[in-house]
């Protein structure tokens, strides 16, 4: 069975979930979803290890819940991006800042904790803010795809097929809730106003309030 790239999953797992007015509606079909390959961008909802690669080890009590031990990621157990590896049959994506027991064959994750969309001006112990925000993460990944094709023509097992290497039109634009709350911060002098701007600044933009997963339909070639 060969695979087309329109069946690779792309995903852009966004913080405004949390704070989400207007969930979108539930779609169910009865044909299960096959992908081969996931590649993640993100922030600290589905960071898998690339801040910690970075700027050092998230401690404990990270991690300690399910892996005993800290594992790269800002939670006590798994994050929502290892349970869609999971239900896919897939292994836990690999950060790809990390170099250390990394295995990108089915995917890799381009995710930092404190990430935003807009590049930043300040450094992370200056604001708290990834220096990593979603255009960097783009020129990672443009940087993974040339460099993994080179090295698996090589002989390289560890990277991912090209065709399992998505294209520029699975992606699309979206907000950060790190960007509101820098925008909320940055604009709002009263502090006892600031959430409840925040979230009336939501409130009027419903789509852009949506927990973006950006998925591809299935059309594999049998």
């Amino acid at each position: 069975m060969a695979w087309d790239r329109s069946s690779i999953l792309v995903v852009a797992i966004i913080g405004l979930s949390l704070v989400n007015l207007n969930p979108p509606p539930v779609v169910i079909t009865k044909t299960p979803c096959h992908f081969p390959a996931v590649f993640n961008f993100s922030d600290s909802n589905s960071d898998t290890g690339g801040l910690s690669a970075a700027f050092g080890q998230a401690p404990p009590s990270n991690g300690m819940s399910y892996f005993g031990h800290p594992v790269g990621r800002y939670c006590n157990g798994r994050l929502l991006i290892d349970f869609v590896a999971e239900s896919l049959g897939l292994p836990y994506l690999s950060a790809f800042l990390d170099s250390l027991g990394t295995n990108f064959t089915r995917g890799a994750n381009f995710a930092t904790a404190g990430s935003t969309i807009r590049p930043q001006t300040t450094t992370l112990h200056q604001s708290g803010f990834s220096p990593f925000s979603l255009n960097v993460q783009y020129y990672e990944f443009h940087d993974f795809h040339l460099r993994s094709q080179t090295l698996r023509k090589r002989g390289t097992k560890s990277m991912p097929s090209a065709y399992l290497i998505p294209i520029p039109m699975f992606f699309s634009s979206t907000i950060d809730l790190n960007d509101v709350f820098r925008w909320c911060s940055l604009n709002l002098a009263a502090e006892g106003g600031r959430l409840l701007q925040c979230l009336v600044y939501l409130r009027h933009r419903p789509k852009q309030s949506h927990c973006w997963l950006l998925l591809e339909h299935d059309r594999r070639r049998g």
